[in-house]
């Protein structure tokens, strides 16, 4: 199989670092985030970063350590989760010969979760997991697609005429997400997660990541996670978009890999949280 990747070979004493993407994403949101783009490739990256200085991600840190590192881009970054599991297989068998001592898994967001699945079946060279942003345990976000309407008149009539087209062709988009088969695959009651069989594996260091600050999107300057709150009923108002308590698409007590060695939380969005130096300093610390 053949793959689109992102790899940089490093030093021969040195681990294979394995970066998965998640959903909407791809290979490029970590080698190249100037170039990265979402919602069906209409926005660059930065639309989610607000006013960041320094687009530099794990994957560039690693690599210049001399970490080999890698990624590839899902065939079906939206598609059911199997389909990823089993292209990550095949990428670290084709990849075999840069595993020179070890395997460290960095997944963001559903990639966690493709790592997880991938990994119950036991990998000797797998030396380290981390888990960024990921829904260990669901998120409610599938359920957004209900409250699309309610949100887009909302906006229509705090934003004006101007900006009408732009937001609906936004929020057509963000529809098409919430609709998706894989996000449906991360709601709590999924049966992907009654059928996790995952287990802590011996001589392999496990630590998670989360975000509290619910500010993924904004626009004219105004938290899209502001307009959704005064659309839906506060008793709904899920933990994702609470301050302090998500980081916009998954809440920080999601984001707790249960087996983990270590977990941390930091005020970032689910975006953002990929180029946040706190994190990165702790993920190159890690190992």
């Amino acid at each position: 199989m053949t793959f689109e990747t992102e790899f940089y070979a490093g030093r021969r004493n040195m681990p294979l670092a394995v970066f998965i993407h998640g959903m909407g994403m791809n290979a490029k949101v970590w080698s190249n985030p100037h170039d990265a783009r979402i919602l069906g490739g209409k926005y660059p990256l930065r639309v989610l970063l607000g006013g960041i200085d320094e687009m530099r991600t794990s994957f560039m840190d690693l690599r210049d350590i001399g970490f080999s590192v890698l990624s590839w881009k899902q065939r079906r970054p939206a598609g059911p989760m199997n389909t990823a599991v089993a292209e990550l297989k095949d990428l670290i068998y084709e990849y075999r010969n840069h595993i020179r001592d070890g395997i460290i898994l960095v997944g963001h967001s559903r990639g966690g979760l493709i790592a997880r699945k991938y990994l119950e079946e036991r990998n000797e060279f797998i030396r380290g997991f981390i888990t960024i942003a990921t829904p260990h345990h669901g998120t409610t976000m599938a359920k957004w697609a209900a409250h699309i309407s309610p949100i887009a008149s909302l906006l229509n009539q705090l934003l004006g005429e101007p900006h009408k087209k732009d937001i609906r062709s936004v929020l057509k988009r963000i529809l098409g997400f919430l609709s998706s088969e894989g996000l449906k695959e991360l709601l709590p009651d999924a049966k992907f997660y009654s059928g996790l069989k995952d287990v802590k594996h011996q001589g392999v260091r496990y630590i998670s990541i989360g975000g509290t600050s619910p500010d993924i999107l904004k626009i004219n300057s105004i938290p899209m996670s502001d307009f959704i709150i005064k659309a839906i009923p506060e008793r709904l108002i899920p933990e994702e978009l609470r301050e302090g308590y998500g980081d916009g698409l998954v809440s920080a007590s999601s984001s707790v890999l249960p087996y983990a060695d270590m977990h941390y939380d930091f005020h970032v969005n689910h975006v953002r949280i990929l180029f946040d130096r706190q994190v990165r300093e702790c993920i190159i610390n890690a190992f």
